[in-house]
């Protein structure tokens, strides 16, 4: 008897493993509803926009060792999105522009960023170049996007991202913006594709830097259209608010020295 119960055991079907993501998932939300977070209300000034920097040569992390020369990282926590010579996704789905403002040290002889200033149709002429008591300021052109990187929201675990383009990496920028602009004109979402963002080494008139490119890519899920228009919403409150924070660093400055052409 024992010997046939041992049989039937050996052929008889194996069972079903455990769902342990699905129970993950409800001890997730039952602590989360249990300790009564789900009622707690969320400060959008709490919430600090990662920027996506591009490693340049001059660039601290570089010379510290951390990160290398090429790479794309968000300056929050450093991770790299992007290695050098890859690319990766992201839905842009707020877009605008703005004056980036810079002030020449008189130790270096490099132009530093300073502050942030509204760009409007009225006041798109103004002097790349002036100076503020006697120092030397300069102010670049800006094109700004938010969005989410696309693996992220397929994930479900999207966080907005802010992608700035100025000076050399302007017309860049422009890509994104001319396929911005086109999908509203058709009464699209912007999110209906993704862009992919990666970087190319670039000879200018005195130092060599990086730069970023962005090329169209394909379709968005459902999902990834969905975690964008989540992030959307939440970032146009807050900017109706004025209690939006961008983690706004100057890791620009190997662009921002270099002699190019104006976009």
């Amino acid at each position: 008897m024992e010997a046939q119960t041992q049989k039937q055991a050996k052929s008889g079907s194996k069972a079903a493993p455990p769902a342990v993501k699905a129970t993950t998932a409800v001890a997730l939300t039952a602590d989360f509803e249990a300790g009564g977070w789900d009622t707690e209300v969320v400060d959008t000034k709490d919430i600090i926009i990662p920027k996506i920097l591009l490693m340049h040569p001059t660039s601290e992390m570089v010379k510290k060792g951390t990160r290398n020369q090429g790479e794309i990282i968000k300056s929050t926590s450093g991770d790299v999105v992007a290695k050098r010579g890859e690319t990766f996704e992201v839905l842009v789905f707020e877009k605008w522009k703005e004056w980036r403002i810079m002030k020449k040290n008189p130790t270096s002889g490099r132009f530093e960023y300073v502050r942030l200033e509204t760009w409007t149709p009225e006041n798109d002429n103004l002097p790349w170049e002036f100076e503020e008591n006697g120092v030397p300021f300069r102010r670049d052109k800006t094109m700004n996007f938010y969005g989410v990187i696309a693996k992220e929201a397929e994930a479900g675990n999207a966080f907005p991202v802010k992608l700035s383009f100025v000076r050399t990496g302007f017309k860049t920028g422009m890509k994104i913006a001319d396929a911005y602009a086109r999908a509203l004109m058709e009464k699209q979402p912007p999110t209906r594709q993704v862009f992919k963002i990666g970087s190319e080494l670039v000879n200018g008139k005195e130092e060599t830097f990086f730069a970023f490119t962005a090329e169209g890519g394909g379709a968005t899920t459902d999902a990834q259209k969905n975690a964008a228009l989540k992030w959307r919403q939440v970032v146009q409150l807050a900017k109706k608010n004025n209690t939006i924070v961008d983690h706004e660093v100057d890791e620009e400055v190997a662009t921002s020295n270099t002699e190019t052409t104006e976009f």
